[in-house]
């Protein structure tokens, strides 16, 4: 829902760019008018941006921006964008004060446009801002490339009144210059020493406690500790690298070789200290506390230390490391002090490294496979051997012929999670396009479902693309798929394979229907634009035949629904269709039931020591019944690509038994989304928490399955028909 403030900028920075950051403070405006200096860009006006000359945080003025009663479910957005000249070459903050009403959300974003394509950008996806009604200060650190054009920054607001204040861009350092080292392959010791130096790296990131180690750049740290390790040649000489590079951010560790040595004298201090620990809840390390993954150093008395808080780690070659999990504080900081106060280096933004370089392409698996290590919930479902993934990832990354190519490893490192919210994007690829074509997995074949190509009709068989079978097609993107059921991967793949690089083209040997000869059209992927991908009604909230309704879940928006309640409230029957992601909200369910409802169980993982993940089960909704009661039969569709909101929707179809279900299995993923980026401009998303069902059994790589299973034939698409609609109606008529 964030990705909207990634919009096609040439028009907007023909009419709105400007010199220079113009009235941050926003002291300059005139009562119900937008700010001057700042604009709402056209695709956001169903929100108000207007100048407000009281309750701000500073100054004399602010931003107020406001749904209008038609929102909905969309966002607002108020931005500028100016010349990107001064700032070349350099590490920015954009920092702003926001102030965000009850039940809304909000988040800074800031984008830096290069020729061609975008730079660094941030909307603080993973760190929504809600501040319940108080003014708070929050920032985003990036960089602008050394060939940027324009910056563009502002706020995203989301279902409620914000208020917005007070913003800056500073200058906080010089972007690193890259080395991009050549690739060429590891050799056997070569990755012996990485794979001993990416196990140390995620015990000390993630469970050591020191004052050091929590200020660490890690993604800086990781890069440099790969070009320190990987030449030792003896395992005496990895052991002191490896004590080299970790001693500055864990002064209390010891890595060796043959009898272990004494503890640090700070492991046993006199005096007055507390004891400090990681609290992990979830991966959360760069995240807002207020997220639901978080993490954080907790403190407890002195008498809580115990032997086993320090971790003895076999890291193969006869070394091994000694890892205090907690450490000894006082009102200074962790013991030991540093002898001299170092001040912590700029987090320098993962996207100001380079995809081509060697090291950091090696960095970025390391990094990767540890955050999945300790943090990825469904190892115990998908059964991946994940220590069997670290030396193939290695290897890849280090002959990789660019950043391009290592996007194909990390997509198939992810795939072995198993896991439908597992993706890789790369902010190097070239823009991509979509033929405009849609085509499903039907009676064994792909089928045109819709078609903008003359040449091209429903119901015709894609035979081959580029050449190659179609079916084969799909089963090799597959393997880059990352998901926890087959139907699934192929609603992924039916829809990856019509996808490529902008304006590139695809051959494609079709069967016309329902002729046996075969033909050959060209289509152009250069299509931005959704085509339905099955004959669905064109009202998204209608009446089909007297007495049954149709209510399209994934097209209506709140407000069609309230308007229609009076309507749907003397049906007979309905039909929710859910195949796809709902804009609803949550509120409808209020009205489709007697009694309460309550969402499926959300565990979030609970990791503070290595290997030991519990889970604390939070945040579930509690939806109570609300007037008129939808007294209406109900059917509900669905089908393997409805995923994540759209499994919390029907989980609760299936657990308190609304309606009959429909169509297809669901594609067996939900749970909260939880992305970090690697250096060199990947972004990872990924499955942070575990789902159950509402009486706790298992959802991942199940879902939720129909109670009257229908699948689509060729004839019925190619005669225009919706055969999961008809049965459902004819269900309801019974």
């Amino acid at each position: 829902m964030w990705s909207r403030a990634l919009i096609p900028l040439a028009l907007v920075a023909s009419l709105h760019a400007q010199s220079g950051f113009a009235n941050p403070d926003f002291e300059k405006g005139s009562p119900g008018t937008v700010p001057e200096g700042w604009f709402v860009p056209q695709e956001f006006q169903d929100y108000r941006a207007a100048w407000v000359g009281e309750g701000c945080v500073q100054g004399k003025g602010c931003a107020e921006i406001a749904p209008l009663p038609n929102a909905g479910t969309n966002s607002g957005n108020l931005m500028q964008m100016f010349d990107a000249a001064p700032y070349l070459g350099k590490l920015i903050r954009y920092r702003a004060a926001v102030n965000v009403a009850i039940g809304g959300h909000a988040g800074l974003w800031l984008r830096v446009d290069r020729p061609g394509g975008t730079g660094f950008f941030d909307n603080m996806m993973s760190r929504p801002i809600m501040t319940y009604g108080n003014w708070r200060y929050f920032e985003i650190d990036g960089f602008v490339d050394r060939d940027a054009e324009r910056i563009a920054l502002g706020l995203l607001v989301y279902g409620a009144k914000t208020r917005f204040d007070d913003a800056s861009l500073t200058i906080i350092g010089d972007l690193p210059e890259t080395i991009d080292e050549p690739a060429h392959a590891m050799n056997d010791a070569g990755l012996r020493n990485l794979t001993a130096f990416a196990r140390l790296y995620g015990i000390v990131r993630f469970f050591h406690p020191s004052d050091e180690a929590a200020a660490t750049d890690w993604n800086r740290f990781a890069i440099e500790g790969v070009r320190k390790v990987e030449g030792a040649i003896s395992p005496a000489d990895l052991a002191a690298a490896l004590q080299s590079v970790f001693e500055p951010v864990a002064p209390t560790i010891r890595v060796f070789t043959g009898e272990d040595p004494k503890p640090h004298a700070a492991l046993s201090p006199s005096g007055s200290v507390e004891v400090i620990r990681w609290h992990n809840h979830g991966f959360g390390q760069a995240q807002a506390q207020m997220n639901i993954y978080r993490s954080q150093r907790v403190t407890a008395p002195r008498d809580t230390w115990k032997a086993s808080d320090v971790l003895r780690l076999d890291l193969g070659q006869t070394v091994n490391a000694l890892v205090p999990l907690a450490l000894f504080k006082d009102q200074s900081g962790t013991l030991p002090h540093a002898a001299k106060t170092v001040e912590a280096p700029f987090a320098i933004p993962a996207g100001a490294f380079s995809a081509n370089d060697r090291a950091t392409r090696i960095a970025d698996v390391v990094i990767a496979w540890n955050v999945f290590q300790h943090f990825y919930p469904y190892f115990d479902i998908a059964q991946t051997d994940w220590s069997r993934i670290l030396p193939i990832a290695l290897r890849e990354a280090a002959v990789a012929k660019d950043g391009a190519e290592f996007h194909t490893t990390l997509r198939r490192m992810v795939a072995e999670l198993q896991d439908g919210h597992g993706r890789v994007m790369f902010s190097g690829m070239k823009p991509r396009g979509h033929a405009p074509v849609r085509a499903a997995w039907i009676e064994d074949k792909y089928i045109v479902t819709s078609s903008a190509v003359e040449q091209l009709k429903p119901g015709d068989e894609i035979v081959a693309m580029n050449g190659k079978a179609a079916g084969l097609v799909l089963e090799d993107l597959e393997k880059l798929i990352s998901g926890a059921t087959p139907q699934w991967k192929r609603a992924r793949s039916t829809e990856e394979a019509l996808e490529g690089p902008r304006n590139e083209t695809l051959a494609l040997t079709v069967r016309p229907y329902p002729d046996t000869r075969t033909k050959e059209v060209t289509v152009s992927c250069d299509s931005a634009a959704s085509l339905a991908s099955d004959a669905r009604p064109k009202k998204v909230i209608g009446e089909l035949e007297t007495g049954i309704w149709y209510v399209d879940l994934t097209r209506a928006q709140d407000k069609e629904f309230a308007d229609a309640l009076p309507l749907l409230a003397s049906a007979k029957g309905i039909v929710f269709d859910v195949r796809g992601y709902p804009r609803l909200g949550t509120a409808w369910f209020s009205h489709v039931t007697r009694t309460p409802l309550r969402s499926a169980q959300w565990h979030v993982p609970v990791v503070d020591r290595p290997g030991e993940m519990s889970f604390e089960r939070t945040g579930e909704w509690n939806l109570q019944p609300a007037d008129p009661y939808l007294a209406a039969r109900k059917v509900f569709l669905t089908d393997g690509g409805a995923i994540s909101y759209a499994e919390s929707t029907m989980g609760i179809v299936e657990s308190y038994k609304l309606g009959e279900i429909l169509g297809g299995a669901t594609a067996g993923t939900n749970g909260n989304v939880n992305p970090f980026t690697l250096p060199g401009g990947y972004t990872i998303t990924w499955t942070g928490m575990k789902v159950l069902k509402q009486d706790g059994s298992q959802h991942h790589g199940i879902g939720i399955g129909p109670t009257i299973p229908v699948s689509r034939r060729q004839a019925g698409v190619a005669a225009g028909r919706d055969e999961v609609l008809e049965r459902a109606i004819a269900v309801l008529k019974q």
